[in-house]
Formats: C-alpha cells, sequence, structure tokens
C-alpha cells in the first residue's frame, strides 16, 4: 500500500492551526499507511518528490498558507514541489487554510495580487485543491473541494468542574472582534475567562491591549486536555470574527466539540452550513452582545450540552474529514460531495 507525505513548513514546532491539523491528520492517517512529514523546505523541490517516491509516497499533500512559504508569502517552492511530484507520477493536493491578504494595508496592496496569481497558478498544477471556506471556491476554480477541519484538540471530556464566567479560547487568532467582546463581558458583568494567554500577554499585545482588564483571569498557554477540559466546563464561548464563523476556524470548532454554548458572528466569509447548527451568530455587535447576554442568562443543562456535542459529531467528526482527506489526496472514490 503507497505511503503519503504532508508538506506543513514549520512542523511539529511551529504553534498554530496548521501544525496541530497536520499532528491530528498524520495520527489518524498512520493507522493504515506510511506518513512522512515535510516540515522544512530546504531540500530542493526535485529531490525531495524524488526522495518521497523512492519511498513509495504516492499522494503528497501540501498545507497551505501564503506566509509559511515565504517572508511576504511568496515563494516559488510550492509550484516547483507540485511539478516535480506530478513528474515523479505521485499525485498532489493543496489545503487552502488561509488564500492571500486582502488589500487592506498598503504593502497589501501590492502582495495581495500577487498572492493571488500564485495560489492560482498552484491549484492549477495540484490534482484536486480543498478548503474550508466554500465562498473561496469560486474564485480558486472547479477543481475545489469544501472539507472543514474541524478541532484539531482531541477528544474532550464528557464532564469539567464549571466556569463562572465567558471564555474566550486563542484569543490572539486573526480576526477575532474584540470590542465585540470586551462589550459582551461588560454587559454580562461576570467577568472573564481567556485561555492561552498570560495577563501581561494580553496586555501588551496590539490586538488586545486596548479591551483587556486586569481582573480577567488569564490560564496561559495550556496542553490540548486541559483546554477541552475547560471549554467542556465553560457556560459560555465567545468568538466573534469578523469575517464570520467558518469551517477554518479551529477555535470555535474546538469549543463546540465539547458541547459549549458558542456565540459568534456573521461576516463575509460566514458559511450557511452553521446556519442550522446549535450556536448563535449575530452579524452588528449591538446584536452580539444582546445574544451573548441571553445566553448567558439562560439555563444550560447536561442535555442541551449533550445535543450540541451529539450534532458536532455527527457533522464535523475529524476522523471522518481525514478520511474524505486521504481519499482526496490519494484519489480514491468521488471527489466531489
Amino acid at each position: 500500500m503507497s505511503g503519503v507525505a504532508i508538506v506543513s513548513p514549520g512542523y511539529p514546532s511551529l504553534a498554530g492551526g496548521v501544525t496541530d491539523h497536520t499532528r491530528r491528520i498524520a495520527a489518524h492517517w498512520a493507522t493504515s499507511r506510511r506518513v512522512d512529514i515535510v516540515g522544512g523546505l530546504d531540500e530542493p523541490p526535485a529531490a525531495l518528490a524524488a526522495r518521497l517516491r523512492a519511498a513509495d509516497v504516492g499522494g503528497l499533500l501540501l498545507q497551505y498558507v501564503p506566509f509559511l512559504y515565504g517572508r511576504r508569502g511568496l515563494s516559488r517552492v510550492p509550484l516547483e514541489l507540485l511539478r516535480a511530484a506530478r513528474a515523479a507520477t505521485m499525485r498532489t493536493a493543496v489545503f487552502v487554510h488561509e488564500p492571500w491578504v486582502p488589500p487592506t494595508r498598503l504593502p497589501w496592496l501590492v502582495l495581495s495580487p500577487l498572492q493571488r496569481r500564485q495560489l492560482r497558478a498552484i491549484v492549477r498544477e495540484a490534482d484536486v485543491a480543498v478548503t474550508p471556506v466554500p465562498a473561496w471556491r469560486a474564485t480558486l476554480g472547479p477543481k475545489v473541494e469544501t472539507l472543514y477541519v474541524g478541532s484539531t484538540l482531541g477528544t474532550a471530556p464528557a464532564d469539567a468542574p464549571p466556569i463562572e464566567t465567558p471564555v474566550v479560547f486563542s484569543p490572539f487568532a486573526a480576526g477575532l472582534q474584540w470590542d465585540w467582546i470586551a462589550a459582551a463581558v461588560r454587559e454580562i458583568g461576570a467577568g472573564l475567562t481567556v485561555i492561552g494567554a498570560t495577563s501581561e500577554e494580553l496586555h501588551h499585545h496590539t490586538g488586545t491591549a486596548e479591551w483587556a482588564e486586569r481582573e480577567w483571569t488569564c490560564t496561559g498557554r495550556l496542553p490540548a486536555e486541559d483546554v477541552l477540559r475547560m471549554l467542556a466546563g465553560a457556560r459560555l464561548v465567545l468568538a466573534p470574527f469578523v469575517d464570520g464563523i467558518t469551517g477554518r476556524r479551529t477555535s470555535a470548532l474546538a469549543a463546540l466539540s465539547t458541547g459549549a454554548q458558542l456565540v459568534t458572528s456573521m461576516g463575509p466569509l460566514a458559511d450557511p452550513f452553521f446556519a442550522d447548527g446549535p450556536l448563535d451568530a449575530a452579524a452588528t455587535r449591538h446584536g452580539f452582545v444582546e445574544l451573548a447576554t441571553r445566553r448567558w442568562d439562560e439555563t444550560d443543562d447536561r442535555a442541551a450540552r449533550a445535543r450540541r456535542r451529539a450534532w458536532y459529531e455527527e457533522h464535523l467528526d475529524p476522523a471522518a474529514l481525514d478520511r474524505r482527506l486521504l481519499d482526496l489526496t490519494l484519489g480514491h472514490g468521488r471527489e466531489s460531495p
């Protein structure tokens, strides 16, 4: 049975969702075949492709965020590697976690179109491309599949000690709307527990310093099992994003996996799939504060948590998502859902 390779720059030491995703899919895939993980980019693409093919690798998955491959999000390596893999008769897949920077800053006015051109060339070269954001499919072409990431933290405990404040997990996530969070916390009046940063980090980070309060409980960085235990005890998790709730928001999906009550946001990339899910999404800050306050005042019993957790397990089971990604990478089964 042929093996599979995952190109994930910075693995295993680079913190972040892509590394966590790579770790999870590698663990699932390794139950049925050999998995090679390429975390460095020092080896020339042709030599790397030849080495992997000699090791009987039949499929290569390239984890794509532009800045993983170059300081400005620009690099010839991904495209050259895909071409070398094709020449070595390996099937190739690209998982687009992030496509390109929006043209919202002066340097990005130049970088954005260059990154767009780069990614479109990569997608054309690959046998299949995958993204967790349906809104990106129209701009990436017909060979793009939608596949969600889901939680990358593992299996949540069935029960945990309750947390008597709202909770925010992964406070430095890109696009997290801290003005919305701070407004909801003031209205609720119970304080806040921040998982993933110390108080000092929160007060010195450019995205949170304006809103941080000294009386908030800050845990610092925790092992995955401790994060899951805290989320499983959370009465309310706040996760509003400027682009809306999507299948790439692993912090929000980790909360859902525990059955926690999640209040999030709509936005230009918001996925309609979540409209029928056991969560609340607001389109405005005022609406977010109203939803968060209402949910905080409601009784959240074990039956409600169990229903939310069951929904997640039915629709976003990580093992099922990873099997689907393996099939796409190796070309097994149908390529369109």
